[in-house]
């Protein structure tokens, strides 16, 4: 009787000690990510799209491949951004008088109405329309 009490009671406060002494320690609050840095505005020229940044980098055999199709990206960016837009904003301007006078303005009355295609920038990265130098 005396073993049977001594196991009971062994294992009663074994499971008590375990219940109480052995809780998870509480997780520290979450850390709250630091704000992302202010994107510095720039004239958006060919080189500023994703496509073909990691082209850029290459070296050895793969630089032989990656070249010229970095070259093609670089150069579509360059026909969209460098002339098609400044060739659109010169007709606008010349027909309406002013530039866009929005960025909205500028999306619909350049950009779509002349079914052009914007390269897709990084992340995080925006185009913005500055109506009072007339660039993108």
């Amino acid at each position: 009787m005396k073993s049977l009490f001594g196991t009971l009671s062994g294992a009663c406060c074994l499971s008590i000690a375990l219940l109480l002494g052995c809780a998870p320690e509480p997780l520290p609050p979450p850390v709250a990510a630091p704000p992302a840095p202010q994107a510095v505005p720039q004239k958006a020229v060919a080189g500023v799209g994703q496509q073909g940044q990691k082209l850029r980098g290459a070296t050895g055999v793969g630089k032989i491949i990656a070249t010229p199709a970095s070259t093609l990206f670089r150069v579509k960016q360059k026909a969209v951004l460098d002339i098609q837009i400044p060739q659109a904003l010169k007709l606008f301007q010349a027909t309406e008088g002013h530039y866009p006078k929005t960025h909205e303005e500028f999306m619909q009355k350049i950009v779509q109405a002349n079914n052009l295609v914007l390269p897709d920038l990084p992340a995080g990265a925006v185009y913005h329309f500055n109506s009072e130098k007339g660039e993108l």
